[in-house]
Parts: structure tokens; sequence; C-alpha cells
């Protein structure tokens, strides 16, 4: 769905083929401010970009400006063995932590140019992508001094369930879980 904002306009794609050095190109410009901390260098964002994109049943959300990639929302089905719960505290519910084949999609990145944020294209990504998934449910972490897409995630009803560190030196993260699809549970 294309959209104009300002006489410019966005687009939104759902793919399975996303060119890596283009999309780690709009992260490092996105996270200019914060390359330097272990979050955005350890493991390297190449290797978290391909390891997404490597995954079985990988899929994205890329959202252009005037043609141009100015994000994205990426993940993949979380398979029974996973270890995206690891580490995590504060859990409530014993059987959250628990996978079945079509139970979680994992969002593994999402980031968007903020120049562009008046387009809504992190909503629009994140809302297209996972509105045409078949699994039960969704999770994403993010880091806990991210207030604005916590706050974002928050009107979406993502509900958090537990914090951790998703890799050593990392900071905090808060893991949230959402049922899909998205549109019937509004």
């Amino acid at each position: 769905m294309s959209l104009e904002v300002d006489g410019v306009k966005s687009a939104v794609e759902i793919t399975s083929h996303v060119d890596l050095e283009v999309l780690a190109d709009v992260y490092r410009r996105v996270h200019a401010a914060d390359l330097h901390m272990v979050d955005h260098s350890d493991p390297s964002l190449e290797d978290r970009l391909r390891w997404t994109a490597e995954a079985p049943g990988f899929e994205a959300a890329i959202g252009y400006v005037d043609g141009q990639v100015a994000g994205t929302v990426m993940g993949c089905p979380l398979p029974p063995d996973t270890l995206w719960w690891r580490d995590l505290t504060d859990v409530t519910d014993p059987e959250l932590a628990v996978e079945w084949e079509g139970r979680t999609f994992a969002v593994c990145e999402a980031f968007v140019l903020p120049e562009f944020r008046k387009h809504r294209l992190g909503v629009r990504m994140m809302s297209e992508l996972l509105d045409s998934r078949s699994e039960e449910r969704v999770s994403l972490a993010v880091t806990e001094t991210n207030t604005r897409v916590w706050h974002a995630l928050q009107r979406m009803r993502f509900q958090h369930v537990g914090d951790l560190v998703p890799f050593p030196g990392w900071r905090s993260h808060r893991m949230l879980v959402r049922a899909l699809p998205l549109r019937s549970s509004r």
C-alpha cells in the first residue's frame, strides 16, 4: 500500500529476499549515535541480519520512501528448540517459553529512518508483515531505554512478559508478546 505525506510517497513491500548491505546502511544511519555500544557491534550487525535472513521461514517488510529503502521489520518463526526465551526473568507463565511449530513469529530486527517517522512506516511495516503470518503469536525484544518504540508497541497491544539481556554485555530488553493476527485482535 502506498501513502503520500507532504508530497512524498512511501510504500511497504513484504518479501523473503532482502539486500543485507542496504539494510545495514540504513541501520547504521538509524543508530548512528549508538554504534559505539555493544548492543550494536557484538555480534556484528552483518551477522545478526544474515542469521535472520537465512532462518527457515524468514520474511521481512521493507519500507520505501520515494523508492529508497527507509527501514525494515524482519523475523522468522521460532523452532521448538529455540534459545529465544533463555535467561528471561520475571516470567509468571511457565508455558510462555514452550515452543512448537507454528506458535511464535519472532521479530528480530525493526528500524526506520527517523526523518520518515511521520509516514508511520514502523507501524505499517509491523502491521503488514504480521497480518500475513499464520503463527499464533509474535514476540520481540526492545531495549528498556527505547521509550518511543515501547509506547508504540503498547498501543499495538503488545504485552510485557519479562526482561532479558539478548547477548552478553547488551542492555536489558523488555520481551513483548502479542496474539496474531493483529487485525482480528485490535
